[in-house]
């Protein structure tokens, strides 16, 4: 199994913009020195990454459920056309997660472009659909810059992850441990209950539950093919630089996530 690598290419004719970012916040990645995280809050991270690990496919909804009505919604709810269901395999153990080798898992991990979910909508259609106001494109003022909320997730569960690799391994942190990783807490929190899975997963208490089972999805693919043709062009860095800085750059269509079907 190889590592994705992802190619950005800048777009062509926006180096005005891109100079000019006095109107635009800075953005900054700390590091600091390394040092282990409490056993408390380690014992936390643990407990976190094992619940996630039995949730399991972070992006889907699963079985028994009843389409989402409507009728009830509140006046400012949002509207879009929903995703095409698909029918998955969740497995106790994946490539995400696999012991064997924690170098490939590294690089999976590593590969996963959150920062695909950047999207530009236009603003007017995007009203129209009863979205808040965004932050405009810094190459298109027409245009509004929004996150897909699954991608934000996934940029959680990156964060989470290496903050307790470091942790375990006594690295310095890339995220210091605080209100960012805190947020991600909560935000995977009112994701889980938000979704209220049913699922019975079956069990002999062996430490796993649910392996092998079938679960209603939502197309993961349709979802990066909708970000891939609304693509802001973003990317993400490790240094800190001007919030401007970051756009421009167009992804070759890929988010790194693999296939349910390439588990096994």
């Amino acid at each position: 199994m190889s590592r994705n690598t992802h190619n950005y290419e800048p777009v062509a004719g926006e180096e005005e913009w891109k100079q000019d970012d006095s109107s635009l916040e800075k953005s900054h990645i700390h590091t600091t020195k390394s040092r282990w995280l409490s056993w408390p809050a380690l014992a936390c991270l643990l407990i976190v990454s094992n619940t996630l690990t039995l949730a399991g496919g972070y992006y889907c909804w699963n079985l028994p459920r009843t389409p989402r009505s409507s009728d009830n919604a509140p006046p400012n709810a949002p509207s879009f056309e929903p995703l095409q269901d698909t029918w998955e395999t969740f497995w106790w153990n994946t490539p995400y997660n696999s012991m064997e080798n924690t170098t490939e898992t590294d690089m999976l991990w590593d590969s996963i472009l959150p920062s695909h979910g950047i999207i530009a909508l236009d603003r007017e259609q995007a009203g129209k659909q009863n979205l808040p106001d965004s932050m405009y494109l810094p190459s298109d003022h027409t245009k509004g810059v929004y996150l897909l909320e699954s991608y934000h997730y996934l940029h959680c569960l990156k964060i989470l992850r290496t903050t307790l690799t470091e942790a375990v391994e006594g690295k310095p942190f890339t995220h210091h441990p605080g209100a960012h990783s805190n947020h991600c807490f909560g935000a995977l929190l009112q994701y889980i209950t938000c979704n209220a899975d049913t699922t019975p997963l079956y069990t002999f208490g062996k430490f796993t539950a649910g392996d092998g089972q079938v679960h209603q999805c939502r197309s993961w693919s349709q979802l990066r093919d909708y970000a891939t043709e609304n693509t802001a062009c973003f990317r993400d860095t490790v240094e800190g630089i001007p919030l401007g800085e970051h756009f421009g750059y167009c992804d070759d269509g890929d988010d790194g996530v693999m296939d349910f079907m390439d588990y096994v």
